[in-house]
């Protein structure tokens, strides 16, 4: 098995700025025939702004004998985080070929040159029948819609000096011959010559300045369809939608939108002038009402009406107060929502010596007034990178406070650390607060919501220890691991590529970029690809994952592969 080295020179990727970007290239298929049109894709994954980034041309970059790369072919594709590119490409021979891996240089947030490599793909190309590798390279032009017909006729209103050049670049057409023309058959024929010589832009414009004077035409509809299938190599391309739903107007030329235009607004302003008028008629219905029922603005009395109110509010306050908080730790101590009065928070842990994969308890204590009781509590970390909650809350007994008149109110959190830490944390602390009070011979509660912050709290998490580590330990700490894999292909010929793709589900954490031994790229979160070529070998290579777990305090072996392999009679 060979496999092409990595390209000398870096692909530039201009005008692309970012940190630290992946690449994954693929195709579409990896068992195909000599000649067939494959589908190569290159993902750039990661922040950067790629506003810039015009298709880099890849030919160049490949072995010509093995590959041919349609540079014209290039499409680009905008996701939240990631850039695609995608190329036709066609294998050239027959048996495993290996697209190569590739260099891009990008450049870095302070302006420093980075290379970023996509993996190398195999394909197993297999003879067709009847193929001449040298008529491979072109796109079949019988599939591909293409512009109107030349037009040979011209205005009746042309001198005998035009006439004779206008025979001249009919008998040998190209863009530039028709270009020193201004009536609309000139422009028709330039936009047909630049699409067929490769130059699409040039067409889009002659079309879209051609429908401004005359309107969009079934002539000028299809030249644009024709300009976009030579542009994104597709057969099937389509007007625009926006030009389909909008022909009622395209198809008039500029005069005729202005005057479309202007006729919708005088409609507007006639419908808003009539709605003014009707909004008038009811405002006069309306004050004689009012005079002509006198009796029920008197039955009305307005002291009721702000009872009713006050009323209304308190009922929405009370509401408000007991709706529960979201996010964050929650948990209520003390029952319900209450007013804060000079409530302090602390924090601590109920360890001396804390390392990666141990559980221990962060142990949070509200200093607050005898008579108040706090509810819908409310924890936000400043650092959570790493930290995981593993159980319930637990609401700890009242402690004394050094204030004979307060109360500390305890709560522990649950939580483990699956990397290590050293620093200060703090934690921002919101609830609610109540007092109940004497007032009037009764009894009344008061609730408010509070905010307070924890001093800093300085841990250190120490890492796992290196005795007794396996030297090809994976990094992953947790526990429930499951490692599978799947495959596209089982039953297959003596060289077929088979895609195999590993999943890892953990409650833990991996190190960023890991991936597993072998794998081409990952395809989602905890899921990665694989390429084996099915050389004779019996089953897919076995892959083992090195991990901690917390639980038993021990290291394990993940292990998956080892899926048989079918060979079918050639």
């Amino acid at each position: 098995m060979t496999i092409l080295p990595v390209i000398v020179a870096a692909v530039q990727l201009a005008g692309v700025t970012g940190d630290s970007l992946r690449a994954r290239a693929f195709f579409d298929v990896n068992n195909a025939k000599v000649g067939d049109p494959l589908v190569l894709t290159v993902d750039f994954i990661g922040a950067a702004d790629f506003a810039s980034l015009h298709p880099p041309a890849l030919s160049r970059a490949v072995n010509r004998a093995d590959w041919k790369l349609d540079d014209a072919s290039a499409k680009t594709d905008t996701f939240s985080d990631a850039r695609r590119l995608t190329y036709r490409v066609r294998p050239m021979r027959d048996g495993v070929l290996w697209f190569p891996s590739l260099e891009f240089e990008y450049e870095g947030p302070n302006g420093e040159k980075r290379l970023v490599r996509s993996n190398a793909i195999p394909v197993h190309a297999k003879p067709g029948a009847d193929i001449v590798v040298d008529e491979m390279a072109e796109v079949d032009e019988e599939s591909m819609p293409g512009p109107d017909a030349l037009i040979t006729d011209p205005p009746d209103s042309l001198s005998d000096d035009e006439l004779f050049a206008w025979r001249k670049a009919c008998s040998n057409p190209s863009a530039d011959a028709f270009s020193s023309f201004a009536f609309a058959q000139a422009r028709l024929n330039e936009a047909r010559c630049a699409i067929l010589e490769g130059d699409w832009r040039r067409a889009l414009a002659i079309y879209s300045r051609l429908e401004w004077h005359i309107g969009q035409t079934p002539a000028i509809e299809r030249g644009i369809i024709a300009a976009l299938a030579a542009k994104s190599q597709n057969p099937n391309a389509e007007l625009p939608v926006w030009r389909q739903l909008a022909r009622p107007v395209l198809r008039y030329a500029w005069k005729g939108r202005v005057l479309l235009v202007a006729g919708s607004v005088a409609a507007l302003v006639a419908l808003f002038w009539l709605l003014g008028r009707v909004v008038q008629a009811l405002a006069c219905l309306a004050l004689v009402s009012l005079f002509a029922l006198p009796s029920f603005a008197q039955a009305i009395d307005p002291f009721d009406l702000i009872e009713e109110m006050h009323r209304q509010a308190r009922q929405d306050m009370m509401q408000m107060l007991n709706m529960p908080a979201h996010g964050g730790f929650n948990i209520s101590i003390g029952g319900a929502p209450q007013v804060a009065q000079d409530i302090s928070a602390s924090v601590s842990v109920d360890k001396p010596l804390l390392q990666v994969g141990d559980g221990f308890r962060f142990i949070l204590e509200l200093e607050a007034p005898k008579g108040v009781s706090i509810g819908q509590i409310r924890l936000s970390p400043s650092e959570t990178f790493g930290m995981r909650q593993t159980g319930d809350f637990e609401v700890l007994p009242d402690a004394p406070a050094q204030n004979a008149s307060n109360v500390v109110k305890r709560l522990a959190v649950p939580v483990r650390y699956d990397v290590p830490f050293k620093g200060k944390i703090t934690f921002d602390v919101q609830g609610m607060a109540t007092v109940a009070r004497t007032a009037n011979g009764g009894w009344s509660r008061w609730s408010s919501s509070f905010g307070v912050r924890s001093k800093p709290l300085q841990i250190e998490i120490k890492p796992l220890p290196a005795d007794g580590q396996p030297d090809d330990f994976s990094g992953l700490i947790a526990d429930d691991v499951k490692f599978e894999e799947s495959l596209d292909l089982q039953s297959v010929e003596t060289n077929d590529v088979i895609t195999v793709t590993y999943r890892l589900n953990h409650n833990g954490y991996l190190p960023k970029e890991w991936m597993p031994e072998g794998a081409a790229f990952e395809w989602v979160a905890g899921e990665w690809r694989r390429y084996v070529v099915a050389d004779g070998r019996p089953a897919t290579p076995a892959v083992e994952v090195v991990y901690y777990d917390p639980k038993a305090k021990a290291y394990r072996t993940a292990k998956t592969g080892e899926t048989p392999i079918s060979y079918r009679a050639e």
